[in-house]
């Protein structure tokens, strides 16, 4: 599988995610069914009042999920970060090909940045346990790191593109410069369709 297609499908797959995640807490139920079952057991005198603590208890450390109370939350909190880092990674690869006034594709490059930080951010705090030690603390070291990521996704990005970037001029080398100032006329033909036939295999 060449680079292109696998770009393809990660950015399709990426898609899919970031359109799907802010609904994922859907598929779960508000809160466990066993819980109206032991509702009714300890109404019905089923079993006694310690007993149903104890396995209310028991069933909320189960149903605990990244610090949330169940899977439900965690998505309804982090879904809409999820599908935001998503597009504001997007923003970040195609706004160098935004074809635009310069002001408009500053206001696109400090967007996404700004939306990459914030998505960053909410998606730090979710998956972070909230731990023993003080809230200034805590705040600080997930402002770091979604600063981090940030910056590491920039970097990511650019460079994929920057790689991209040389491969297109060097491809453009091979088919323009060679071509013309290296072989003779005579062999232009097949060089073209042998050059054809590579590109035809890496998409």
């Amino acid at each position: 599988m060449t680079g292109n297609k696998i770009r393809r499908i990660i950015l399709i797959l990426g898609a899919v995610f970031a359109c799907t995640a802010p609904f994922i807490h859907i598929l779960y139920p508000k809160t466990h069914p066993k819980f109206d079952i032991f509702d009714l057991q300890v109404q019905n005198q089923q079993i006694s009042q310690e007993e149903y603590k104890t396995l209310v208890e028991n069933l909320k450390n189960e149903e605990a999920f990244f610090g949330f109370k169940n899977k439900r939350l965690f998505w309804f909190v982090a879904g809409k970060p999820f599908a935001m880092f998503y597009f504001a990674l997007l923003l970040i690869y195609v706004y160098p090909f935004i074809s635009l006034d310069s002001d408009i594709k500053k206001a696109v490059r400090f967007s996404a940045i700004l939306f990459t930080f914030i998505s960053s951010y909410f998606i730090v705090w979710t998956l972070w346990y909230r731990g023993d030690f003080p809230r200034v603390t805590y705040y600080i070291a997930i402002g770091f790191v979604s600063i981090l990521s940030t910056v590491v996704s920039m970097g990511l990005i650019n460079h994929n593109r920057s790689m991209l970037k040389n491969i297109h001029s060097l491809l453009s080398f091979i088919v323009v410069d060679i071509k013309s100032k290296y072989i003779s006329a005579e062999d232009k033909r097949s060089f073209i369709e042998d050059y054809t036939d590579e590109i035809e295999k890496l998409k």
